[in-house]
């Protein structure tokens, strides 16, 4: 005798589970890429899932820094709260590919939200709200020089764990606009960079996480644009690694620092931009700086081979202008 079937009973159907057993013991163990998942099963879920403290607790536990009280104030704002917030944080950013001039209309100010952990260990937490000028290069500060962080990581000793701090050490630079209510993601949070080996000389660990975005106006020095955070550790006379440093800006395609009105322009382009993928951020990250990188070596290139051939050709301007002078010049002379 065949099994009865159950696609009529109400047993096999979601909704006979109560609702309190769904939020506690069943969405508060999925990662967020299963609970947006399990969103779009039904408008059942879509409602349970939506819970403005479940996707809080998650933003909490991802970045610790978003349980800051000015953070939590901002992100409350966003369309669907914390829900929204996650999504612009958690995907990766890029910029829009088309042309269009960039909306100058940026707002005067950023939050950065920076989180560094170690092995899944909470080490580091910082929420600078910062106003840009014009003019001055976009740089964001985290630490006063004499005021660095411990980290409970022992200072590396040799090649082995060093290279074991720098796998571990993940860094989130958040850059959110209070105003737009928008937010992304700066960092490719592990390093891209292979290393510097200052641990061997002046005890520290300089580390280098980046984000590139492709900004759409081909041919100019900000065809591609670089976010760059720079992480340092130093020595700690306890013999464990201090965070010391941490920093960001924005280069263009000649290394050059961008000031803060293009900075912001650029920001903004981002914010507004595509969403990729939320998979693979680590890989995407490094696949994007080593690109940029070759692309930014072909242009030194290129300018470098303009440079002597726009410089032949003022050299035979000049002696073209030298000539036809020397011709006047006797022209003149032997008629008159």
């Amino acid at each position: 005798m065949d099994p009865p079937s159950l696609a009529g009973t109400s047993s096999s159907s979601i909704s006979a589970v109560h609702p309190d057993i769904i939020e506690t013991h069943i969405l508060t163990r999925l990662d967020p890429t299963a609970l947006a998942s399990a969103s779009c099963a039904s408008s059942r879920l879509y409602s349970l899932t939506s819970n403005e403290t479940l996707w809080t607790n998650i933003c909490n536990s991802t970045w610790p820094s978003t349980n800051h009280p000015r953070l939590r104030h901002v992100i409350s704002s966003f369309p669907k709260g914390p829900r929204s917030f996650f999504s612009h944080a958690f995907t990766n950013p890029d910029m829009a590919t088309s042309s269009s001039s960039i909306n100058l209309d940026c707002p005067p100010g950023l939050i950065s939200a920076v989180d560094i952990h170690f092995q899944e260990r909470h080490i580091f937490s910082k929420v600078v709200e910062t106003e840009t000028t014009d003019s001055s290069p976009f740089r964001v500060d985290l630490l006063e020089p004499k005021d660095p962080v411990p980290t409970g990581i022992p200072h590396p000793v040799n090649e082995e764990m060093y290279q074991e701090i720098r796998e571990g050490l993940k860094l989130s630079w958040i850059l959110i606009d209070p105003i737009g209510r928008r937010a992304m993601n700066m960092s490719s949070y592990k390093p891209v960079t292979a290393a510097e080996r200052r641990w061997l000389s002046t005890g520290e660990v300089h580390l280098r996480y980046a984000w590139v975005f492709s900004a759409g106006q081909e041919g100019s020095s900000l065809e591609y644009v670089k976010c760059g955070v720079t992480a340092t550790f130093s020595a700690s006379h306890t013999g464990e690694m201090h965070v010391s440093k941490v920093s960001l800006h924005l280069e263009d395609m000649f290394g050059k620092h961008l000031n803060g009105k293009d900075s912001l322009a650029i920001l903004h382009k981002g914010m507004m931009g595509k969403r990729g993928v939320v998979k693979g951020r680590e890989e995407e990250g490094r696949r994007r700086y080593d690109a940029y990188k070759k692309m930014r070596r072909i242009k030194i290139l290129l300018g470098e081979v303009r440079k002597p051939l726009k410089r032949q050709r003022t050299l035979d301007t000049l002696f073209l202008a030298f000539s036809v002078f020397i011709f006047v010049f006797l022209v003149l002379h032997i008629f008159f």
